[in-house]
């Protein structure tokens, strides 16, 4: 399956504590687990095309 993902769109997880992952206590509200992770990977990839 492909999503795609247009500049300026907005990617939400949803799930429990293995999505959460501290999510309140980092400094860019996105914890240090899965959403973390792809936001990185995300940026990696396409430092051109933006989200949050």
């Amino acid at each position: 399956m492909r999503i795609t993902l247009r500049p300026g769109s907005t990617v939400m997880f949803t799930g429990d504590s293995i999505t959460d992952c501290q999510r309140l206590e980092s400094e860019d509200s996105l914890g240090f687990g899965y959403p973390l992770r792809i936001a990185g990977e995300w940026g990696l990839r396409h430092p051109d095309r933006q989200l949050s």
